[in-house]
């Protein structure tokens, strides 16, 4: 794999100053989009107004601008500036440095999921663009359909002379961060030019970034390292070459999604996915699994995936006769043709749940991890639904705690079939006291963090410290 440029972005640390000098009237003003086009058509976009900075050089004078950055139909660049004593829309800093953070990042900001490590933060966070500027403590995350934008507001108790004001959770579609990011590299690109600079390293980065993603080959190996958790060409070069070569033996989407979950320790997993994993698997017959793969195809693909997997999972339902009360392990055994004590004995755990495909249509080989039955029946829900919801390209059926758009719709069709949202409520009643969420678990048969995570998910009560089942 040919080498790519390199920035040095990510050995300085971020730089923060309170106020720009300097500031001189606007000399040129460029709409990034059309003046007639609605935010609310934008679910993610970046306005800009060039302004000149006579204390700076190069390309940071000519790109210096007034940035505002739109969530939704929220403003993420919204702040108070203590010295002026007022409150704008947007911030003054560099678009030259946004855009090369965007570019150099932009692999890992589309295909990783989200990961509580250093590293992660300074490739998702705009506070790393560091470079002289205070930036919204903004993080971008991807679960490969959808990007999620996290913004929180500028402590009270925080030195700098300039706060961020919004508490921003939005989703959109990752195509539309994708639009919006290359087409603000364009317009920084042609801004440059304007100014006298054909050649920078944010040039080398878009023309590099343009190959990559028009190269099948080279566009899956910046995908598998972004996985990995790794900047382009940082990976180990046999670890992402192996990783491909499994692609090709069980299905890239399959792999990907082992690979979400292990990250730089995916190793030990695919060890054990090759010389452990089917030991312990257990015959499951999907009934009418053609019928239902089509008709669960047909559910709107603007939904979000829990959307689809709610929608999914009562379409199965109704489809196999099954009555809207708590579903019996016994139903469960009975209706996938399981051994009767499949999912109540298991004699050790393993480090996750997974299918296999062995050929035949409906029926698959599954490895459920955990020796609790609400786990068990759990991890069991998910593999059906993956089954259901994967490419016939895949061999295998990935369970993982990754944050990835696949993983989101196995939980939320799990959860739906098991425990619905709607039954759920009905049975709480208003009662949201941890005896009545235990009542609920025993009820369902399912885990009380599945019951807290679906009221959560309604809007039933928050509790912070919960993580969200989608």
């Amino acid at each position: 794999m040919a080498n790519r440029l390199k920035l040095n972005l990510k050995t300085q640390p971020p730089v923060f100053i309170t106020a720009i000098p300097c500031l001189v009237p606007i000399i040129l003003h460029r709409q990034f989009f059309n003046d007639g086009e609605k935010q609310m058509d934008r679910p993610f976009a970046i306005d800009f107004e060039w302004l000149d900075r006579p204390t700076a050089e190069g390309v940071e004078r000519s790109a210096f601008s007034s940035l505002t950055v739109f969530v939704a139909d929220q403003i993420l660049t919204e702040l108070e500036d203590l010295n002026s004593r007022t409150v704008r829309s947007s911030m003054r800093g560099s678009a030259y440095d946004l855009a090369v953070w965007l570019l150099q990042n932009w692999w890992r900001l589309v295909a990783e999921p989200e990961r509580n490590t250093l590293d992660w933060k300074m490739s998702h966070c705009m506070g790393a663009i560091g470079q002289g500027f205070l930036w919204p403590e903004a993080c971008f995350l991807s679960d490969s359909l959808e990007m999620t934008v996290h913004s929180f507001p500028t402590p009270r108790d925080s030195k700098q002379m300039v706060r961020y004001l919004n508490e921003i959770h939005a989703q959109f579609p990752v195509d539309a961060f994708a639009n919006e990011v290359f087409a603000f590299a364009d317009a920084v690109i042609g801004r440059l030019q304007e100014t006298g600079f054909s050649s920078t390293p944010l040039h080398d980065l878009h023309r590099d970034l343009m190959l990559e993603l028009t190269d099948p080959d080279m566009k899956r190996w910046r995908t598998v390292e972004a996985l990995l958790g790794y900047d382009p060409d940082f990976a180990p070069e046999e670890l992402v070459q192996e990783m491909i070569a499994k692609s090709d033996m069980y299905g890239s989407a399959a792999i990907d999604e082992l690979i979400a979950f292990g990250g730089q320790e995916i190793r030990p997993i695919m060890n054990w996915l090759t010389e452990d994993a089917s030991k312990a698997s257990i015959s499951v017959i999907v009934p009418d699994n053609d019928i239902l793969r089509e008709q669960t195809s047909q559910i709107d693909p603007s939904l979000l995936p829990w959307q689809r997997a709610e929608k999914a999972a009562s379409m199965v339902k109704q489809h196999w006769s099954i009555a809207p009360a708590p579903v019996s392990t016994r139903q469960l055994t009975d209706l996938f043709s399981m051994k009767s004590d499949a999912l109540t004995k298991a004699d050790m755990k393993a480090p996750m749940s997974i299918g296999f495909r062995n050929g035949h249509v409906d029926h698959i080989d599954a490895t459920l991890g955990s020796p609790i039955e609400v786990n068990r029946r759990f991890a069991l829900l998910r593999v059906v639904a993956d089954h259901l919801y994967s490419s016939d390209l895949d061999r295998l059926l990935p369970v993982t705690t990754a944050k990835t758009a696949r993983q989101k719709y196995q939980r939320a069709f799990a959860q739906a079939f098991l425990c619905p949202a709607d039954q759920l409520i009905g049975f709480i009643n208003g009662d949201l006291t941890d005896e009545k969420i235990e009542d609920a678990a025993s009820y369902f048969n399912v885990s009380p963090l599945l019951v807290e995570s679906t009221l959560v998910n309604k809007g039933v009560f928050r509790k912070k410290e919960l993580s969200d089942l989608y």
